[in-house]
């Protein structure tokens, strides 16, 4: 399913994206203005599937489920900034502050990530591309169940954290100093795991078909997978500090997000890179997701 049509320029492409990711916000809003008053966070989820359906739209439109990508980084730092705008919260609390930290610079930094790599609407990320192969002419239902849908609902489910941290009056404590940090070093561990293989892409051995086992990536096969990971699990740490009577309601996101990455992420991507001489004695030696001494 792969976009066959016109090649755009870089500014257009762009352009296109800009176009999509407002209409969205803007679709969301709407969809939520003029409803009666009901639970913030069910507005939310309204307001949250809206925008996932609008942007579904413009990849059916352009032929190309790659338009949904930065939705993931995006969603939460607008879900955050909603709680904190709509409950009218003050923004000088502690806990919000270190929350809107490493939420803004968590969703930033993934998106500029996503806005170096990508090269723009003809390209389409090669596992929607296996999806498309695989399902036929039911692909479009696939792209809007798994690669839209789904997705969405795993990130809502990982920011109900937020919850409590956005309403909570209780002092700063040391699972909130826990979670901040946790979630900080997460970023930075997806970061320069993101620097080391785009870097590794540009040299003579990625393009003798060797395989990045330079910096992060020589201590495990999926750091950037396990940056993710973490960052969402600093932000159960600080939510379960404040409730943990609701552990199991905070961790569904994070339970989603480890199953998502374990046993969907990881194995396609393992099974793609299995093709390239030596990936298999890599894989026998480095850690699959946690950063680990390597086997002997």
């Amino acid at each position: 399913m792969q976009n066959k049509g016109v090649k755009y320029s870089f500014a257009t492409d762009r352009f296109i994206v800009f176009l999509a990711y407002l209409t969205a916000l803007l679709g969301a809003y709407g969809s939520i203005a003029f409803i009666p008053d009901t639970d913030l966070w069910m507005k939310i989820a309204l307001a949250d599937l809206t925008g996932t359906i609008i942007i579904f739209s413009y990849s059916f439109l352009l032929k190309n489920s790659s338009l949904y990508d930065p939705y993931w980084s995006v969603a939460p730092i607008i879900i955050w900034l909603s709680i904190l705008i709509a409950a009218d919260l003050p923004l000088d609390r502690p806990r919000i502050v270190l929350t809107t930290i490493v939420v803004v610079y968590w969703g930033v930094r993934l998106t500029m990530n996503w806005r170096k790599t990508w090269p723009g609407l003809m390209h389409e990320d090669w596992r929607y591309r296996q999806l498309a192969m695989d399902s036929g002419k039911g692909y479009w239902a696939v792209s809007f169940l798994g690669i839209h849908l789904v997705p969405t609902i795993i990130v809502f489910f990982g920011c109900l954290p937020m919850i409590p941290i956005a309403f909570s009056d209780k002092p700063l404590g040391w699972t909130d100093i826990a979670g901040f940090l946790i979630a900080f070093a997460a970023i930075e561990i997806e970061r320069r795991a993101d620097n080391q293989l785009r870097e590794f892409k540009k040299s003579a051995s990625a393009s003798n078909g060797q395989v990045c086992d330079r910096g992060l990536w020589k201590y495990s096969r999926h750091p950037n997978y396990f940056g993710e990971i973490t960052f969402w699990a600093g932000l159960f740490v600080i939510a379960w500090g404040l409730d943990p009577s609701a552990n199991i309601k905070y961790g569904v996101g994070l339970a989603a997000m480890i199953i998502l990455f374990v046993f969907i992420s990881i194995p396609m991507m393992e099974k793609r890179q299995l093709k390239k001489e030596g990936y298999q004695e890599y894989r026998d030696q480095v850690s699959a997701l946690i950063p680990w001494f390597n086997k002997k």
